[in-house]
């Protein structure tokens, strides 16, 4: 049999690569060409990763030669984030091994190919099940004022979500040989594996994105004024037109900060899950490669965006901070966690102190002539009140 023209396998490995055994794929120019592309979106997230890590290790060492302590980690999402970021390394390294398959010309089973799909299962799903975290986290602490000083009880969580995944991987390939073969242009779960594939993957990935699309939309119109949450029952709450008692602004700002990253992270899914849910439906409709390894480069780039994320929105933290002023026990100023870390209580009754400096900024009624009181005007710091039964003046100070 003969090779068309790019192919670089041999005659007998492009023979074996045409039947129904998933052992060997040889990729054509075009292929290794898209194959290329979603390995350097691999290599972006990479670096940009690995920079993360280098701040955090600067950060680190900064702050126990200042303060003589080694607990790094001060807030819930210092906890959630560390993982976001480990899990974005490890799905970036599993983009970065499909330079082998261009290299050799062809994706074929092995040490290697499981070595890759151990990889990007371990990866793609702890980044799933992090943002997941994150999403619930967040919304849950700013819509009932709960949970979102526990670092405790984030970091039982994320344990929860690494064991999880860790199990998950580890006994499919214990309980199935070769679980990881060619998919056909890089190594995962193989074909015939459909459940495993969502199951232990996909289903996080869909999950993830409606939670987060559901949890924005409700803390958009919260934070706007449209949504007033009862403070008893969390799940009681009231909607209506936008009022004057819109989130405070710092607070809002550190909601959006957080739910950022699920939302942008489910933007970069959206493609890939469109793709694969064709796939799943549709086993006889041909989707191009062009396209697979389009939205797979989209898709590789989640930790680079997550990086310019945190750039952006950083909190002044020991792990990710920029070097903030140290409070009296070492710990770094927090814009974020000023907000999402403050008790239910304290959270009401800065509510409350804002509504009433608001209210007191509105002038009352003027008086007709016939009531004899004079202006009944609110008393501020610096206004000068005139009352019309003595002509005298008083200046508040």
């Amino acid at each position: 049999m003969s090779v068309p023209p790019g192919v670089i396998c041999s005659p007998e490995q492009y023979s074996q690569s045409l039947s129904d055994s998933a052992d060997i794929y040889c990729l054509t120019r075009g292929q290794s060409i898209g194959l290329t592309v979603t390995s350097e979106a691999g290599l972006i997230s990479l670096v940009a990763v690995l920079g993360v890590f280098t701040l955090i290790i600067r950060n680190g060492i900064r702050h126990v030669r200042r303060t003589g302590k080694w607990y790094l980690v001060q807030e819930p999402m210092d906890v959630l984030m560390l993982s976001l970021f480990i899990a974005d390394l490890i799905q970036a390294i599993g983009a970065v091994m499909d330079i082998r398959w261009v290299h050799s010309g062809r994706v074929e089973i092995g040490a290697f190919c499981t070595a890759q799909g151990v990889v990007q299962q371990l990866g793609e799903t702890s980044v799933a099940l992090t943002t997941l975290g994150i999403t619930v986290f967040t919304f849950v602490g700013v819509w009932y004022r709960k949970g979102l000083g526990a670092t405790f009880s984030a970091t039982i969580l994320i344990g929860a979500v690494w064991l999880f995944v860790i199990l998950l991987v580890g006994i499919g390939n214990a309980e199935h040989k070769h679980l990881e073969s060619p998919t056909p242009y890089w190594c995962w779960l193989g074909q015939s594996y459909l459940g495993l594939r969502i199951g232990g993957e996909y289903m996080w990935l869909w999950v993830t994105l409606g939670v987060s699309a559901v949890a924005y939309l409700l803390l958009f119109f919260w934070a706007r004024g449209n949504i007033t949450v009862n403070e008893g029952s969390w799940w009681r709450f009231a909607v209506h037109p936008s009022s004057a008692n819109a989130v405070d602004r710092g607070l809002r700002r550190s909601s959006y900060t957080m739910i950022a990253y699920p939302v942008c992270y489910s933007v970069l899914i959206l493609p890939l899950s469109v793709v694969r849910w064709i796939g799943f439906t549709h086993s006889d409709a041909a989707i191009p490669s062009a396209a697979e390894f389009a939205v797979i480069s989209v898709y590789g780039l989640s930790g680079a965006i997550n990086v310019l994320l945190l750039l952006n929105t950083r909190p002044n933290s020991v792990l990710f901070g920029d070097g903030g002023v140290p409070t009296d026990d070492g710990r770094a100023p927090s814009p974020v966690g000023t907000y999402l870390n403050e008790s239910a209580s304290d959270f009401r009754a800065r509510e409350r102190s804002q509504r009433s400096r608001d209210s007191s900024l509105q002038l009352g009624r003027l008086p007709s002539a016939s009531d004899g009181d004079g202006w009944d005007l609110p008393r501020a710091k610096g206004v000068v009140h005139r009352h019309q039964d003595d002509n005298s003046m008083a200046t508040t100070v």
